[in-house]
């Protein structure tokens, strides 16, 4: 059986909220409903049943201009992220994201792009290929 391509195009996107919608143009179609623009949904349209494929159907997943994204969910775009959850979040949450923050610039630690492809590894129905 051939796996449907579903290509997500760098080209499309510079930043993370444009990245989701992005992901929305190709993992969704013909919902009533708008998805949420987070790491937690994009998690979710992985798994299938918006309206692309079923629900855990194996697809192949293309991510074109690979290399753009790299820089635009790169390590800058992380540090922003990072700042602005610290600003908008909960006294509790604010440690866990100043420690993130402090470990992506003293360590090297995970990029958006990183935290991204581990995400979209833990979906063992996904094939998945980066082309530039």
């Amino acid at each position: 059986m051939n796996k449907q391509t579903i290509t997500i195009n760098g080209d499309n996107f510079s930043d993370l909220e444009s990245f989701y919608d992005e992901i929305d143009r190709v993992l969704t179609k013909d919902l009533d409903w708008q998805t949420g623009h987070n790491l937690d949904a994009f998690n979710d349209m992985l798994r299938g049943g918006f309206g692309v494929y079923e629900y855990e159907e194996p697809i192949r997943l293309i991510w074109g201009n690979f290399s753009k994204s790299k820089s635009d969910l790169g390590l800058e775009a992380t540090k922003k992220w990072y700042e602005r959850k610290i600003s908008e979040n909960k006294t509790e949450n604010q440690q866990f994201f100043t420690d993130k923050l402090r470990q992506l610039t003293e360590n090297n630690e995970q990029t958006l792009l990183d935290i991204i492809l581990e995400i979209i590894s833990e979906h063992q129905h996904i094939e998945f290929e980066a082309k530039n």
